[in-house]
């Protein structure tokens, strides 16, 4: 007599805590510390057995990423959504108290990888909170009486015990999150349910790396809505680009969007590069990290997020595209001298001539960067 084995239960995965590990996050400058001895942790530490020390690196990845969602949680009192929904296998964005009844929003969104609300891992762990992590931004938006609200694009998958888990951070099975399984499907998620009618009347983003490429593509395929909402974009070196845009999202993210880019330069000079679509300032960063940029211009991109969410939304802008962004019939009063009017004075657009598409050939794949060791 056949007798069928008994299916296994998953047993709830192990996640070790900083503590675990002889590590906590020091409250006085955010940095990862060795609870015993009070240095924060170096890779060269163990000069004499850095196989180890690279593996203690790799283990303090992940507390330390939860440790900033418990900072968010519990210093930020910023509360948990779960997208799409607690019904079903979820990940969870985080916001403010009342954010999205907020006049002004704010939008964060992480680039290839991390956890939510961390910029780069290796920042995080060897340079602490501060620098490798969005919570500096969340206090300067609080303060400025913006919402906040954290995108979390990087975990598409669910593990056995039902965790939400980024490709890199379980070696279990992973099953993928229905209409989250990739960073685009999630972005879409967020703007479509939550976002496109909530009560916050004016939305501003701070985008970073390949996230870049998920919020131009809501601004391709949601135009009107999009730019009807949105005050600007701060894109910080992301790796979007403008091929495949209508003229009137091309016209819009020339006014309504700004690169911050890393250089050698003295930081807030302008900087050329036709493929993005908008201004590029530099940011003088000689560290040995190009992901430290982010914490190095937080100050220009808030000053830059306040004068916009002040302005709001451009006026008319809608009117410069169809619904997905193209260029509309007498949009710029090009065939109809009578529809002039439409476009309020001081808003016509007059550089869309001179936006170059990128060819294909030079188009590139996204490369995260910054996710592993460095």
């Amino acid at each position: 007599m056949f007798i069928r084995p008994k299916k296994a239960t998953p047993k709830p995965q192990v996640r070790a805590t900083l503590e675990d590990l002889g590590f906590r996050i020091d409250p006085e400058d955010g940095k990862v510390r060795n609870i015993n001895s009070g240095e924060p942790f170096e890779f060269d530490a163990s000069s004499k057995n850095k196989k180890h020390n690279k593996e203690l690196y790799y283990s303090l990845i992940h507390p330390a990423s939860r440790a900033v969602y418990d900072i968010m949680t519990g210093e930020l009192c910023m509360k948990t959504i779960p997208v799409p929904n607690d019904n079903q296998p979820h990940t969870n964005i985080y916001a403010t108290p009342g954010a999205l009844d907020k006049e002004k929003l704010v939008v964060i969104i992480v680039g290839n990888g991390t956890s939510g609300g961390v910029w780069a891992w290796n920042i995080l762990v060897k340079s602490g909170i501060d620098n490798g992590s969005v919570v500096n931004y969340i206090r300067d938006c609080v303060q400025l009486g913006f919402g906040v609200l954290v995108l979390n694009p990087n975990e598409n998958f669910i593990a056995p015990d039902g965790h939400p888990e980024t490709i890199n951070s379980y070696d279990g099975q992973l099953t993928a999150i229905k209409d989250c399984e990739t960073a685009d499907e999630h972005v879409g998620y967020v703007w479509s349910h939550i976002l496109r009618d909530s009560k916050a009347k004016t939305l501003a983003f701070v985008v970073y790396n390949t996230a870049g490429s998920s919020i131009v593509d809501v601004l391709k395929y949601d135009f009107a809505c999009f730019v009807n909402k949105t005050a600007c974009i701060a894109f910080i070196d992301t790796m979007h680009s403008i091929y495949g845009l209508g003229n009137g999202a091309l016209a819009w993210l020339e006014r309504g969007a700004k690169q911050w880019q890393t250089s050698t330069e003295p930081s807030d000079q302008p900087v050329d590069n036709e493929y993005i679509g908008c201004p590029a300032v530099s940011v003088e960063n000689l560290t040995e990290s190009r992901e430290m940029t982010p914490a190095i211009c937080r100050e220009s991109v808030v000053d830059y997020l306040t004068i916009c969410l002040d302005r709001g939304p451009i006026p008319g802008a809608a009117e410069l595209g169809d619904g997905r962004g193209y260029l509309s019939d007498n949009a710029l009063g090009t065939n109809d001298e009578e529809d002039d009017d439409k476009i309020p004075s001081g808003e016509v657009f007059d550089n869309i001539d001179s936006v170059h598409f990128m060819p294909d050939a030079e188009k590139t794949t996204a490369n995260d960067g910054y996710v592993g060791w460095d």
